[in-house]
């Protein structure tokens, strides 16, 4: 698998560097960038936060974060999982006491997310991805939309707009931004809504899959779409690595775990408390990679 990487690298390398690297930064919208100053990953795992902002237009760093994740691979199992993280939840963000997490995000941009995150975990972040509202429609867009399975129908016209009735969906882009903001749908509210992002991250990974067993050079197009929105803060070669190496994951070998919370309220604000259990899902994930 190592070497078939290797080879995929090397062939899209060639057609790929040159457009990764004319992404301009004036039309960035989507943003990815390194948590820390070098990309050294610990034994083989890779951590990538993913942020959703609530911006209605553009991609302001300072605004406030929708969605939470941690993705980790580890690739010499090739396995890992996807941390959710409810927006409410209590916690301590450095230099600003303890507050809602999704303040971190306004506060301090990805990187005191980043370490708000880290500090609770102690897992190493290697790189952070943050996209709004509008280029997330626009990337489900150009990606021709994805297929999602609704076992229950979604219905929030006052809230997301989401009106999907049960069943199997290819969601274009309004339709995906509305189903993954939707949390008056559930019972469970905004942790159920967290855990469903995170499905919707897995229905991109099947998709990508799907295309690339095809033909490999479908990361082109990915890459092609993405830039339109995007500012790269890291060199072509990490970027096409890393899409490769996700191109090989499996879903089903993907956890999807959203830390364990209790519901309660702070003042007159209703939060999430991450209860003490999650200790022990942070360890796993911190030494394995995997959920």
């Amino acid at each position: 698998m190592i070497k078939r990487s290797a080879a995929l690298i090397a062939v899209i390398t060639l057609l790929a560097s040159g457009m990764v690297l004319t992404a301009t930064p004036e039309a960035a919208e989507l943003l990815v960038g390194r948590v820390h100053s070098s990309f050294q990953p610990t034994d083989g795992k890779v951590f990538v936060l993913v942020i959703g902002n609530d911006a209605r237009s553009g991609n302001p760093l300072n605004s406030r974060s929708d969605a939470i994740h941690i993705v980790g691979i580890n690739t010499e199992t090739m396995r890992g999982g996807i941390l959710n993280f409810p927006r409410d939840s209590w916690v301590p963000i450095p230099g600003y006491g303890t507050s809602k997490i999704n303040e971190a995000l306004y506060h301090g941009g990805p990187d005191l997310l980043a370490q708000t995150l880290e500090n609770m975990t102690g897992i190493r972040l290697d790189y952070w991805v943050m996209v709004g509202f509008e280029d997330f429609r626009n990337i489900i867009k150009g990606l021709g939309g994805v297929k999602v399975h609704l076992p229950t129908a979604v219905y929030d016209p006052s809230g997301s707009g989401a009106r999907l009735p049960a069943g199997t969906h290819t969601l274009g882009g309004h339709q995906s931004l509305a189903y993954v903001r939707t949390r008056h749908s559930f019972g469970g509210g905004d942790i159920t809504r967290t855990t469903n992002q995170a499905g919707f991250l897995l229905a991109l990974l099947k998709k990508l899959r799907g295309e690339m067993q095809k033909s490999p050079a479908a990361l082109l197009r990915w890459i092609s779409i993405t830039q339109r929105y995007a500012r790269y803060d890291m060199s072509a070669d990490e970027m096409l690595r890393l899409g490769v190496v996700a191109s090989e994951m499996k879903p089903r070998n993907m956890g999807n775990v959203t830390v364990p919370v209790s519901i309660g309220t702070v003042g007159a604000a209703s939060v999430v408390f991450i209860t003490s259990s999650a200790s022990s899902v942070y360890a796993r994930f911190r030494e394995t990679g995997e959920l």
